[in-house]
C-alpha cells in the first residue's frame, strides 16, 4: 500500500506540473492574442511599451512562461476577491516553486520587473489604480528587491515596507512611482493632474487605526535605528516593536558596515 506521505508528494508534483503547463498556455496566449498582448505590454495604441522590450525572449522562453503564470495568478486571485498583497504573495510563491532558475538570474528578473512596470503604466492610463496596477507595482518591486538583496548585495534584507507601501499607494504615489521608472512621457499629463494631491505614505504598524494605514508624508516618523520603517505616531512604533526589532537589528548592522558616516 502506498503511504499517505507519498500520495501527498505525488499530488504536490502533479499540482506543480499542472501549474507550469497553465503558465505556458497563458504565456503563449498572451503572445498570440493581440488584445492581451497589448494589455501586457502596456501598448495603448501608440506603440509604446514604456521601456520594456517584449521581444527580447522567444514566446516559449521560461521568462515568458513566468510572466504568463503571474498574469494568470493576478486574474484568478483578483476574481476570488484577493487583495493586492495576497495576489503578489501568491505570484511570488508560485514562481519560486515553478521557475527557480529564473529567480536565480538577475537579468531575467530585471526584464520581468520592467514588464510589470509597463503593465502598471497601462493600468494607470486605463484608470485602474487599485487592482491590477497595485499588484503589478508590488510584484515588480518584489523582483527588484530580490535582485538587490540576493544578487547585488546592496541591502541585507528584502525591504518589505516599500513593497507594502506600493500595495496601498494612493493615486499620486502610484503615478509618481511609475513615472520615475519609464523612459517615455506617457504619464506626464497624468502626473500633472495629480501632483498637487497630498503625499500619503503607509504606516508600518499593521494594526494602525488610520484608514488604510495612510498618513501624510510630512507627519511620518522614521525608526531611529534603521531609518527604513515609518510610522504615523510613537504609539504605532511602540506597538510594532516586537515585530520589527529583529529586522531593525539587521539593518542597523548593515548600515554601520556599509553606509558612510
Amino acid at each position: 500500500m502506498v503511504s499517505r506521505k507519498k500520495l501527498k508528494g505525488k499530488a504536490r508534483k502533479a499540482a506543480k506540473a499542472e501549474a507550469a503547463a497553465g503558465g505556458r498556455d497563458v504565456a503563449l496566449s498572451l503572445c498570440m492574442s493581440k488584445s492581451l498582448r497589448l494589455r501586457l505590454t502596456g501598448d495603448t495604441g501608440n506603440g509604446c511599451t514604456h521601456g520594456w522590450d517584449p521581444n527580447k525572449y522567444p514566446a516559449d522562453h521560461d521568462c515568458n512562461k513566468f510572466i504568463g503564470g503571474v498574469f494568470r495568478t493576478f486574474v484568478e486571485s483578483t476574481k476570488s476577491g484577493g487583495t493586492a498583497g495576497f495576489v503578489v504573495g501568491e505570484a511570488v510563491s508560485f514562481t519560486h516553486a515553478i521557475f527557480p532558475d529564473v529567480w536565480n538570474d538577475s537579468a531575467s528578473l530585471e526584464w520581468i520587473a520592467a514588464a510589470f512596470i509597463s503593465l502598471g503604466t497601462y493600468a494607470v492610463m486605463q484608470g485602474d489604480l487599485f487592482d491590477l496596477c497595485a499588484a503589478a507595482m508590488g510584484f515588480s518591486e518584489s523582483l527588484k528587491q530580490h535582485v538587490a538583496c540576493y544578487h547585488v548585495g546592496s541591502q541585507p534584507l528584502i525591504y518589505t515596507a516599500k513593497i507594502d507601501d506600493l500595495l496601498w499607494a494612493e493615486e499620486r504615489r502610484t503615478v509618481s512611482y511609475l513615472k520615475k521608472r519609464i523612459p517615455c512621457k506617457c504619464l506626464n499629463e497624468k502626473y500633472k493632474a495629480v501632483k498637487s494631491l497630498p503625499k500619503m505614505y503607509t504606516c508600518c504598524n499593521t494594526t494602525c487605526s488610520l484608514l488604510d494605514n495612510s498618513v501624510n508624508l510630512s507627519a511620518m516618523m522614521s525608526c531611529g535605528g534603521c531609518r527604513r520603517i515609518h510610522y504615523c505616531s510613537e504609539e504605532c512604533q511602540a506597538t510594532n516593536w516586537e515585530e520589527h526589532k529583529d529586522v531593525c537589528k539587521e539593518w542597523r548592522k548593515w548600515n554601520a558596515e556599509n553606509c558612510s558616516k
